[in-house]
């Protein structure tokens, strides 16, 4: 948010594959244009039947992240919101909802900030959902202390024990749960969490932990972690401000400082190094990081991920990964490359991200959203040698037009009708209490961009009753919750209860999903997956991170089209070995494990 603008080929038996029960849908939309051979645009498509059904009010899942902004402090700690979580944390190949909760304040000042319990929801199938937050252990912290106030979670297994683990983040601290059995000699006893955060060296030095991400970054095997701060706001640090002169407001980010990032190094016995330093990572300052977002991705091509930070009303951070095994090393390169500022020169306030081959030309290109009065990013990937270029492609896409009135969050590339080309959706909400201007909205709707072979066209009138209405958004979660190879979302609002939207486009389309896992269960973000369909190769990959304080579904999903057939699925794993299947079952999803 920002002030107003001034401005190896292995064998195939080694996949193992498992049908998933498609949930009936009546009422789907009529099947949309096929897969176009050549990859070229399929035709405009018309107004027709939502792509999402809101399921929330029968699912069992009632929660509200909350900011305390009762309290009315005006505070800019209150504008950030929540995030979610997607993970299948007791492996019934379902995945279960985490969702932070916030806080709020409190005292006899008013002022001591305190924080409202996390939330788990195990999924039960079938749309339903179990509030499981007491049977796992998730109340409270270590000890029985309360929750702080909390924004963001990540989701990685971080001892490779072959079990998802969880990171939450928030004001002044990290919490770090790690997933062990309740009972290690009776695994029918299922599954809790134990807070191992100061065990793993994580339980001081940070401020205001925004989003973070998992990725292997050393090339170890282990996920490493990073970890955004935002601003040195506190009740010392709180001026008043006003954007009309008359009434009180959130303050901007530029009247505070930006706080310097922290990177952790996985030793591998269950402990996390600092390495924010001898890493390079960049200072903190006036007009620098106030990090919001972050994503973990291999942008060019060396199997290595790099990093990708939205910062707010800064230049956005863009480390190109040289490490080595046990020695993080990393060079900022993103205004050099194209990925720091917009097309006119310009930082932005910046908050979700994401990458996806969007235009075919199987590389990773870089999207994210921003505040009012500024374009979202588009950067086209312009791969040369051994570094990442990109091109600020947001108007060539066809998006400017679309409108800049919103202010943008939580975000991925998903393919909601399943024709192979991923389309971009966007939960909007403004960042501060009293906006300006007649027609702008504290609350806002959602945006949905139909990607179009390349170029986009707003389809936001085709998400369904949700889309109608305007909402305060902030994180999204991004999955298959019912395993029918169509993507689901799972947004946080604040102050307003948690939605969840079931995709139902793409109908009698096929799919294929595929899931990996490093050998040894070794981190695969960095990995690439292609699959050949008809003349066309389609191509995901492996992300740590993204979004908006939030953790998706890990698996990557193919869109076929009307193809009944498919080509080889071709996975790239970080350390660069391959590994090849041939024919796989349509509307299937598949793991991979690697060796």
């Amino acid at each position: 948010m920002r002030s107003l603008p001034i401005f190896r080929l292995l064998p195939v038996s080694v996949l193992s594959g498992f049908l998933v029960a498609t949930l009936a849908c009546t009422n789907r939309p009529p099947t949309p244009p096929a897969v176009t051979a050549g990859g070229e645009a399929p035709p405009n498509e018309e107004a027709g039947p939502a792509f999402f059904t809101d399921i929330t009010r029968n699912s069992n899942l009632e929660f509200t992240y909350r900011n305390g902004e009762e309290a009315n402090h005006l505070s800019i700690l209150e504008s950030l919101g929540g995030g979610v979580g997607l993970i299948d944390y007791n492996g019934d190949g379902l995945l279960d909802i985490f969702l932070t909760g916030g806080g709020g304040f409190g005292g006899e000042s008013g002022k001591e900030i305190s924080g409202s319990s996390c939330r788990l929801f195990k999924n039960l199938g079938n749309g339903k959902f179990e509030d499981v937050t007491i049977a796992v252990g998730l109340q409270s912290l270590a000890g029985g202390r309360a929750w702080f106030y909390t924004h963001g979670v990540a989701v990685a297994d971080y001892d490779r024990d072959g079990w998802p683990d969880l990171l939450v983040t928030g004001w002044g601290r990290v919490a770090l749960f790690q997933n062990v059995p309740v009972d290690p000699t009776d695994p029918k006893k299922g599954r809790q969490f134990r807070d191992v955060t100061a065990a793993a060296g994580l339980d001081s030095g940070f401020t205001w932990a925004t989003s973070a991400a998992f990725g292997d970054l050393d090339g170890d095997g282990h996920p490493d972690l990073y970890v955004c701060q935002y601003v040195d706001w506190s009740f010392s640090n709180h001026p008043k401000c006003s954007y009309n002169e008359k009434i009180s407001d959130v303050c901007p980010p530029k009247r505070f400082s930006g706080l310097t990032h922290r990177l952790f190094r996985n030793t591998g016995r269950g402990t996390f190094v600092d390495v924010s330093s001898e890493a390079g990572l960049v200072e903190g300052g006036k007009e620098s990081s106030k990090g919001l977002g972050v994503l973990m991705v291999d942008l060019d091509g060396d199997g290595k991920p790099e990093i990708y930070v939205a910062n707010d009303t800064t230049p956005k951070f863009l480390y190109q990964n040289v490490s080595t095994p046990g020695n993080i090393r990393l060079r900022e390169l993103a205004v050099k490359n194209g990925a720091g500022i917009d097309a006119e020169g310009r930082p932005n306030g910046s908050m979700g991200l994401d990458a996806g081959d969007y235009d075919g030309s199987g590389r990773p290109s870089l999207w994210v959203t921003n505040y009012e009065h500024e374009q979202h990013g588009l950067y086209k990937n312009m791969l040369r040698g051994k570094e990442a270029y990109f091109q600020h492609q947001t108007v060539r896409a066809g998006i400017a037009v679309m409108g800049q009135k919103n202010v943008g969050w939580g975000t991925a590339f998903i393919d909601v009708n399943l024709d192979g080309w991923e389309d971009l959706f966007v939960t909007n909400g403004h960042a501060i209490r009293f906006p300006q201007g007649a027609s702008v909205t504290r609350k806002q709707p959602p945006v949905l961009y139909l990607n179009q072979g390349g170029t986009f066209r707003d389809a936001s009138r085709r998400l369904g009753e949700y889309g109608f209405h305007n909402h305060l958004g902030r994180g999204v979660g991004f999955g298959d919750l019912d395993n029918d190879g169509r993507v689901d979302l799972v947004i946080s609002h604040v102050n307003d209860p948690v939605t969840i939207l079931r995709g139902v486009g793409g109908a009698d389309r096929h799919w294929i999903g595929v899931s990996l896992r490093g050998k040894n269960h070794a981190d695969v973000v960095g990995a690439k997956v292609e699959l050949q369909v008809g003349n066309r190769l389609l191509t995901r990959f492996a992300k740590g991170g993204g979004s908006y304080l939030s953790s998706g579904d890990r698996r990557l999903i193919f869109g076929l089209g009307d193809a009944t057939q498919t080509g080889s699925v071709r996975v790239t794993w970080p350390d660069g070995s391959k590994q090849q299947i041939d024919s796989p079952t349509i509307d299937h999803y598949h793991t991979v494990i690697q060796n």
